[in-house]
């Protein structure tokens, strides 16, 4: 129990103190380029509990993303980001289990196309993700009476994502930066389980649109400069994605909404004297993103705290 409650308060430690020891922007500044690379990143948080819907009764869902930033120069035109993804749950059951955790590394790559900053800021870049997907499990993916072993069966795929993300005011409003990205993600059948293959759809279509409400350089005209970094900014931001599964699903047919389509919403809120934290709420319906839980449907709303990532 008290090996549990550690893991609980070292996960809610990461999410509250993942951006500290950046860099201050005055030593490393970032363009537009980088900025835009930095908010196309997957934010850390931790539920508290499972939320509504129906999940299995959790003491937390938690992902811990953080990402080194790779670049030769604050100019320049590509650049990398690697990360150790992990996505954790705590069963609210005897002994607090954490069972069969996501363990999805990945290396991106990303390439500036596009680059204007004069009346109408916009920008273009497109990515390349090489990643590992299991759950470090080596058990037989079935049971003995047919049924997938969610408890020990292992579950492994490697794939890559490639699109492009774009940086340009969308809603019409001053005080707001939209990003948009669109992607595909393709599993080649490198190293994947057998017992994938045909089952958990090899092909899927990722978009993500990012709107935050503020717009940091206008806002920062507003303070001099040892007011530049007061957190007393609230900062609202909304995140709507949505996946479509292409490929052979245990024989879904091509239009099985139910089967194919993923959508969520997320709204995020940074309180006026906290910093580097975010309260979310998030709603969520479709595939199970749980490694070998995929082959359910899940839908939910839940709310937590996220790393201020924006």
């Amino acid at each position: 129990m008290k090996n549990k409650v550690l893991l609980a308060g070292f996960i809610l430690t990461v999410v509250l103190l993942q951006n500290l020891g950046a860099q201050h922007p005055e030593e490393m500044p970032d363009n537009s380029f980088f900025k835009a690379i930095r908010a196309n990143q997957n934010e850390s948080y931790i539920t508290f509990s499972q939320g509504f819907g129906n999940l299995e009764p959790l003491v937390f869902e938690a992902v811990i993303e953080p990402y080194f930033l790779i670049r030769t120069s604050k100019d320049a035109r590509w650049g990398a980001t690697l990360s150790p993804a992990i996505k954790l749950r705590m069963y609210a059951e005897e002994s607090l289990p954490v069972r069969t955790p996501s363990y999805n590394p990945y290396l991106s790559f990303y390439h500036q196309l596009v680059f204007t900053r004069k009346e109408t800021p916009y920008m273009v870049y497109v990515f390349l993700t090489l990643a590992h997907y299991s759950n470090g499990q080596e058990g037989d993916f079935y049971l003995e009476n047919g049924e997938i072993n969610t408890m020990t069966g292992n579950f492994s795929t490697n794939y890559f994502e490639f699109g492009a993300f774009f940086n340009r005011q969308l809603l019409p409003f001053a005080n707001t930066t939209e990003y948009f990205k669109t992607s595909l993600e393709i599993h080649p059948g490198l190293n994947m389980n057998e017992e994938l293959k045909g089952r958990y759809g090899s092909y899927r279509w990722h978009n993500r649109l990012k709107i935050y409400r503020l717009n940091w350089r206008k806002l920062r005209e507003q303070y001099d400069e040892d007011q530049r970094y007061s957190t007393k900014i609230p900062v609202l931001s909304a995140v709507f994605e949505t996946s479509w599964i292409f490929g052979e699903r245990s024989g879904a047919k091509a239009t099985d909404i139910s089967e194919r389509l993923s959508f969520s919403a997320k709204l995020a809120y940074k309180p006026p004297k906290v910093r580097d934290v975010s309260f979310f709420v998030k709603l969520y319906t479709g595939e199970d993103y749980y490694n070998i839980y995929f082959t359910r449907r899940i839908s939910y709303f839940q709310f937590g705290l996220q790393a201020f990532a924006f």
